[in-house]
C-alpha cells in the first residue's frame, strides 16, 4: 500500500520549483530594477513604474509563500493550489494580452508564458485528492463448515428431567 507522502511527490516537486522561481521573480521586482530593465528590454525606472514593479514583486511573495505552504501540505492546502492555478494561468492570459497589442517581443515573453502554463497544467494534473478508502467486503458466514451435531438436543435434556 502506498503511503500518502509518496502519492504527492510530483506534486511537491512543481510546487518546490514554483517557490524557488516565484521568489527568484519577486526578489528581481522587488529589489534589482537593473536586472528587470534588462530582462524586459526596457528602461523602467521612473517612480510610477518602480512602484508598480514592487506592487506586482509583494505579490509574487505572496504566492511563493503559498506554494511553500502547500508544499509542506498538500491536501490541507487545496485551495491554495487551486488559487496557484488561478493566478499562473492569469499571468500567462496577461502576457498573451500584452503579446496581442505589441506591448513586448514574444521573444522577451515567451520563457515566462512556457513557465505560467507548465506550471498550471502541473498543479492541475497533481491537484491533490484524499485516498478513497479500499472497499471492504461484507461479511459473509462459511456455509461450507457444517456446524457438528450433539448426541442430544438442549432442549430434551430440560425436558426430559
Amino acid at each position: 500500500m502506498r503511503s500518502m507522502r509518496s502519492t504527492f511527490r510530483p506534486l511537491r516537486a512543481t510546487l518546490l520549483v514554483h517557490f524557488a522561481m516565484t521568489l527568484s521573480f519577486a526578489y528581481i521586482f522587488l529589489l534589482d530594477p537593473a536586472s528587470l530593465s534588462r530582462m524586459y528590454g526596457a528602461v523602467a525606472l521612473d517612480n510610477m513604474h518602480l512602484f508598480l514593479a514592487m506592487g506586482f514583486g509583494s505579490l509574487m511573495i505572496a504566492l511563493a509563500i503559498g506554494s511553500f505552504l502547500a508544499f509542506l501540505h498538500p491536501l490541507k492546502n487545496a485551495a491554495m493550489i487551486l488559487l496557484l492555478i488561478i493566478a499562473n494561468f492569469s499571468l500567462f492570459l496577461t502576457d498573451v494580452v500584452v503579446l496581442a497589442r505589441a506591448q513586448m517581443t514574444l521573444t522577451t515573453l515567451f520563457p515566462e508564458m512556457v513557465f505560467y502554463l507548465a506550471i498550471a497544467i502541473l498543479l492541475i494534473r497533481f491537484f491533490p485528492e484524499k485516498e478513497s478508502p479500499k472497499e471492504e467486503k461484507p461479511f459473509v458466514p462459511d456455509t461450507k463448515k457444517e456446524i457438528p451435531e450433539t448426541k442430544k438436543d438442549p432442549v430434551d435434556v430440560v425436558t426430559d428431567a
